[in-house]
């Protein structure tokens, strides 16, 4: 579950480039790490990898992650790409078999040099699983929100350089060709679900910052607490899962249980179509051979500003990083 924004053009961004940006809402029973992948055939890449972090055995955990699948990334050409997973309706197109999203994610790293060439990509797969939002963009200032899933794929939006403008994702398709196939608790005009709100927000604060936008207020927008009175209770997406578009600190109760543990986006990413930009914040780093790669990955927890965000590392973790073939240095 996500909130993504992407920004390009002259009046638009501090620099006219193309930039992108994301929250991840997952249990906190996850964690994110950066890895690095240097493929033999293919260009190099950087990507977050979702790890599910428990001591217990007897805890499944709530949505299948592929093993080193990039949820978000930027390879050596300058194309990036954030997504949300877009809470589709349970049927689909049977007649034809579903292409993993992490399948393409892949190719689009492995492979594409340009939001063009990930858009070929994308509009040639018939049908995707899960269903996802997708903001691309790339070192010429293109950006695209593209919308994949059982149902099929639709360009939403498409700006430039030449054509500024912005693009915001949550959890629901928005565009006119798939917007019919949303789960009904996942529509924008249903005010009691998260995804209306935070739009609402995100569009709000990108407007004040209207040609000033840069990777520091993409970071104050991501980080922002609107509507964080709401009663999270409410939402029929996610019970206990908030309405502001930073949303860490959820939570049932003031005890926590690790068998129904809260949801939040304690961790972030925000990527600038170019040169990737990353700042380690973890006092443990973590490496771990990607196969393909030529060289070990640089792997470290993702962690926002907020004070309610923290880098250390439990005793636990660091056993259970071991055991999925880490190597940890203190």
């Amino acid at each position: 579950m996500c909130f993504l924004i992407g920004a390009t053009g002259p009046g638009i961004t501090a620099t006219g480039e193309a930039l992108l940006g994301c929250v991840s809402d997952d249990p906190y029973l996850f964690r994110t790490f950066v890895h690095v992948v240097q493929p033999v055939d293919g260009h190099a890449h950087v990507g977050t990898e979702l790890v599910y972090a428990t001591d217990r055995e007897d805890l499944e955990p709530p949505f299948k992650v592929e093993p080193q699948e990039a949820t978000r990334g930027i390879n050596s050409q300058g194309l990036a790409f954030v997504v949300a997973l877009a809470v589709e309706q349970s049927s689909g197109n049977m007649e034809v078999e579903s292409v993993p999203f992490c399948n393409l994610s892949e190719r689009m790293m492995n492979d594409c040099s340009s939001v063009e060439d990930a858009l070929q990509l994308l509009e040639a797969t018939p049908s995707v699983a899960p269903a996802f939002s997708v903001l691309l963009a790339d070192a010429f200032g293109n950006l695209a929100h593209v919308e994949v899933g059982r149902f099929g794929t639709a360009v939403h939006q498409r700006f430039s350089k030449e054509k500024p403008g912005l693009a915001f994702a949550v959890n629901c398709y928005q565009s006119q060709e798939l917007k019919h196939f949303n789960d009904p608790a996942a529509e924008l005009q249903a005010q009691e679900n998260n995804n209306g709100c935070r739009l609402a927000r995100g569009r709000q604060l990108a407007a004040e910052l209207r040609g000033k936008l840069d990777v520091a207020t993409f970071r104050a927008i991501l980080s922002d607490h609107g509507n964080r009175e709401r009663n999270p209770e409410e939402n029929p997406l996610l019970k206990w899962w908030g309405y502001s578009i930073c949303n860490h600190g959820t939570r049932k109760n003031h005890t926590y249980d690790a068998t129904a543990p809260p949801w939040g986006s304690v961790p972030y990413t925000t990527t600038m179509a170019g040169p990737a930009v990353r700042k380690p914040s973890s006092e443990i780093s973590f490496s771990r051979v990607v196969p393909g790669a030529t060289s070990a990955p640089l792997c470290r927890p993702l962690m926002d500003n907020c004070p309610r965000a923290t880098s250390r590392v439990p005793r636990w973790m660091v056993k259970l990083l071991r055991r999925q073939g880490f190597s940890v240095e203190k």
